[in-house]
């Protein structure tokens, strides 16, 4: 199956679960902040189940012949509802305190009329949890829970019990109080770590993709590139687009953006799976090849570069951009010091691009066909009317690594495909622009 259609499936797995996941979220209010949203989720299902759960008190307490019970826990209720209406509307600490105050007070009165021997002191202890892991400073936090456990402390010397009930009715309390108050603290404990461990892996997923490409980072490049060295031999290419900064200050930063994001598109699809792309900053990205093969890497690079400069870049303004690369190609390994040999391989791939870049841009430089001439500063590079890039004699199909896709590019109906056009072909369109006319015209 073409990587290509791997990747459609997998994106369409990941949005149906996408869709899954937000049908059970509840919708946050405008202007709440980004890190209060998973608080938020976490309460509200909080307030619903503890709604749920006062609910179905009212079958135990049908088992006890006092109305006042009864009363204070449609109170209860009455004041959960409210405290949905305020989070709903995104006043969380307001609605956190028409809870847990409710919820402790109703504790303490309840074993006031009962008796201790009811378990209802474990709702103080659900009560100070849902404070400790709200959206309230420590100050508030350390507040608030001292007061609740300077009310319970106080509410151990009031006279009880008021009212005589059986020792079957406190027995089943006990049972249902300390089911009701652990599976509380245990679901939203097992939450938290649930949130935590997301938010951890969204963190790293960040950090090792860019997030204008999609292409893994920098810091990506530093772990992949030992890892694979430590396996077998690597390929490096440093691939630099041409004249990128004419792009953005002639077309706009939105524009090279749109050029940036077609380009690692086409790079990436042009990769066998187990290549990893990576941008190295601003418009240079780095490819790792796990391969041996020489010939074979510089057979690639040069299939990348006819991927980019065979068909325009089609912008959102609808004109036609020709965009051309210069890459280098280094390679080596493997290496059981693979730490210290990827800085050197990436400033040799470097070196080599810049070559590419002193004659005349829109070409594969290798590091073992050229002498080391040293890396020169873009200050030092002049366009070049020769940006063709020369023909090897290979058939574009076969400028491949194993397990490479088959080369996208246009045909002329005869069935063989196109070569790499030079500046005389890509400019005899009116509404084809190339980058280095762009660059001519800005100087």
């Amino acid at each position: 199956m073409a990587k290509a259609d791997r990747r459609r499936k997998a994106g369409s797995r990941q949005g149906v679960l996408r869709t899954v996941n937000m049908k059970w979220r509840w919708p946050a209010p405008a202007g709440l902040a980004e890190r209060h949203l998973v608080l938020y989720q976490l309460f509200m299902w909080i307030y619903i189940s503890a709604l749920g759960c006062q609910l179905g008190y009212f079958v135990l307490l049908g088992l006890q012949p006092y109305p006042q019970p009864v009363v204070i826990n449609v109170i209860g209720v009455l004041l959960n509802v409210l405290a949905i209406m305020f989070h709903r509307k995104g006043y969380m600490n307001s609605a956190l305190l028409l809870l847990v105050v409710p919820m402790s007070a109703k504790a303490a009165w309840w074993e006031y009329q009962f008796g201790a021997e009811g378990g209802f002191e474990y709702f103080h202890i659900v009560a100070i949890f849902f404070i400790c892991i709200a959206s309230l400073s420590r100050i508030q936090r350390l507040l608030f829970s001292g007061v609740l456990l300077l009310f319970y402390i106080g509410a151990q010397y009031l006279t009880s019990p008021v009212y005589i009930v059986s020792y079957e009715f406190m027995s089943l309390a006990s049972v249902v109080n300390l089911v009701i108050s652990v599976t509380f603290i245990a679901v939203v404990a097992v939450q938290i770590g649930w949130e935590a461990e997301q938010r951890e892996k969204r963190y790293r997923r960040d950090l090792r993709h860019d997030q204008l490409t999609g292409a893994l980072s920098r810091f990506a490049l530093l772990e992949e590139g030992p890892r694979l060295l430590s396996r077998g031999g690597l390929g490096v290419l440093m691939i630099d687009v041409d004249h990128f900064k004419a792009i953005n200050d002639t077309q706009g930063h939105a524009i090279g953006d749109e050029v940036l994001i077609e380009l690692t598109q086409r790079l990436r699809h042009h990769l066998r799976g187990s290549d990893q792309l990576c941008r190295q900053g601003g418009e240079e990205f780095v490819a790792l090849c796990p391969t041996e093969d020489r010939e074979g890497l510089q057979h690639a690079a040069e299939r990348l570069l006819l991927s980019i400069n065979s068909r325009a870049f089609t912008l959102s303004n609808g004109q036609l951009l020709r965009v051309t690369i210069s890459i280098g190609v280094a390679q080596g390994g493997p290496a059981a010091c693979a730490e210290s040999l990827l800085p050197d391989l990436l400033q040799r791939a470097d070196q080599a691009m810049y070559r590419a870049k002193r004659e005349g841009r829109n070409r594969v430089v290798t590091v073992w066909d050229t002498p080391d001439h040293g890396a020169a500063s873009l200050d030092q590079i002049e366009p070049s009317d020769h940006d063709h890039r020369p023909d090897h004699g290979h058939s574009h199909d076969s400028l491949a690594l194993p397990g490479m896709p088959p080369l996208d590019t246009p045909d002329d109906g005869s069935g063989e495909a196109a070569s790499a056009p030079s500046r005389s072909d890509v400019s005899h369109h009116d509404d084809v622009q190339t980058a280095d006319e762009v660059y001519q015209w800005k100087r």
